[in-house]
Formats: structure tokens, sequence, C-alpha cells
């Protein structure tokens, strides 16, 4: 009997426990908000948005962001009307010719020669047969070469040459004689172009000062090369110190060539033009 009650007692106790441990709560995921978007603020003195609009979604002009087609036409209607309202002094003024800015004087472009005269009809007949005999010429001496064979020597095609130029002398006498014709009538009648001018002093002083000094460092560079190509025997560190200390050496030498070089091309560059030809 008191087993029983013992267990009884117990199983009482083991329930009563179980009843008082507090239970774990499952954490609950928040929602996602969405952020609605911020009303547009408008001028006051435009007054109140109308009421009713039409359920659409169009973008706004004047950077108001989405809305309705009747808010559009609203927000655009009191646009105009403040562009039209605004005063005078708050427009901007009307460039005038005399605001413009100056515009640089573009350099005049270079007169085109007068065009050669048209060649006499003799002249003419001259040319046709001239380039006509030319063809036949080359398209024989082709087919001489090509019954040689699949790589001739030079020596065999040299004798096909003298061969062919004996066998038409005449032609090649005639097609020269034409040749010196034509070639005198293009000098004769040769468009005259405009001389161009001498340059100052000046420049050609300093013409002369660049070209002394680039003489001078091609001299040394030929010697440095010949004096290089001399040394096989050193090694490849060696030949690379040697070039490196010839570089070193000629550093101030080649780089003030350059700047004479380019102040030379900045006054060529600067002079002015006059008429069809700089001077």
């Amino acid at each position: 009997m008191k087993k029983l009650i013992i267990v009884s007692l117990v199983c009482g106790l083991l329930n009563a426990v179980a009843v008082d441990k507090p239970q774990k709560e499952t954490p609950q995921k928040e929602k996602p908000q969405i952020e609605k978007p911020a009303k547009p603020h408008f001028p006051r003195h435009w007054g109140k948005p109308p009421e009713i609009q039409v359920r659409d979604y169009v973008k706004l002009p004047g950077k108001f962001g989405m809305g309705s087609s009747t808010l559009a036409k609203w927000i655009s209607g009191n646009i105009k009307k403040d562009v039209k309202n605004r005063p005078e002094q708050d427009k901007p003024e009307e460039e005038t010719k005399d605001d413009k800015k100056p515009q640089p004087n573009k350099p005049k472009l270079p007169v085109k020669p007068k065009p050669r005269p048209e060649p006499s009809d003799e002249l003419k007949e001259k040319m046709d047969t001239h380039k006509e005999n030319h063809q036949i010429l080359q398209t024989k001496l082709r087919e001489k070469i090509q019954e040689l064979g699949k790589k001739p020597t030079k020596e065999e095609v040299r004798k096909v040459v003298e061969k062919f130029q004996t066998d038409n002398k005449d032609l090649i006498d005639s097609q020269k004689e034409i040749g010196k014709s034509i070639q005198k009538w293009h000098n004769d009648n040769r468009p005259e172009r405009p001389k161009k001018p001498e340059p100052s002093a000046e420049i050609k002083e300093k013409m002369k000062e660049v070209h002394s000094k680039k003489k001078e460092m091609d001299e040394i560079r030929k010697t440095f090369q010949q004096t290089l190509k001399a040394s096989k025997d050193l090694t490849k560190e060696q030949r690379e110190e040697m070039i490196k200390e010839f570089k070193e050496t000629n550093a101030e030498k080649h780089q003030a060539i350059k700047e004479a070089q380019k102040e030379l091309q900045k006054e060529i560059r600067e002079t002015t033009q006059d008429g069809d030809r700089r001077k």
C-alpha cells in the first residue's frame, strides 16, 4: 500500500514539473515593409492638385516623379503659366552680335593650281600608240620567259631578255622617242606653282644649330655602335652596362636636341599666313 502511495506521489511531482516548464517560443519572421513613394510637394501658388484623377500611371513633368495623366496636365499647365508670368529681369538676355565671341581667323586654303591644257590630237594619238606598244612588248617578253619553264635561273632570264631587246630594237627605240616627246609636253605645260617663301634669318640660324647638334649626336651614336659591335668577347651583362652608361652620358644632349626641334616647329607653326602660303 505504501509503495502505491509513493509511486502516485512521484508521478504527481513529475507532472507538476512538466506543466511548469516554459515552452520555447518560435521567432516569427518580420515582413519586409515597402516604403510608399513620398508625395510630391508642389509650389504653394499652384494651389491644390485635382481631386478627381484618371487611374493611370505616367511620368510627371518637372521631375515630380510618377502619377496620373490628369496630374501631369495640371503640372504642365502651371509650369507654362510660371514661364509666361516670369519677370523680364529673370529671363536670359538674348545674345547680340556684339556679345558673340570673336571667331579666330581660319587659314586660307591653298589655291588650286591651274589645270594642264588639253593635249593636241596628234599627241593623244602618240600617247595611245605608246601605251598599246608597251602592253604588246610586256606580253611578248612574259611569254618568252614562261617558255623557260618553272624556276629558271637568272642567267637564262638575262639571255632571253637580251635576245628579246635585240629582236625588237626598232620598236623599243620608237617607244623611247615617243616617250621623250610626251614627257617634254608634260614639262612644258606643267602648271606654275607659287614659290615657297624663304624662312627668316633667325629661323635659318636655329635650323642650322639643330642640324649641327643632330649630326654630332649621330656621329657619337655611330661610334658607339661600332665599339659595341667590335666587343664580341663581352658578356650580356657587360654589354647592357655599356648601353646603360652610354644613354646616361648622352641623355642631356639628346634632350637638348628634342627641345630645340620642338621650339623650332612651334615657331614655324606660329608664323602668320598671307594669301595662299605661309610666310
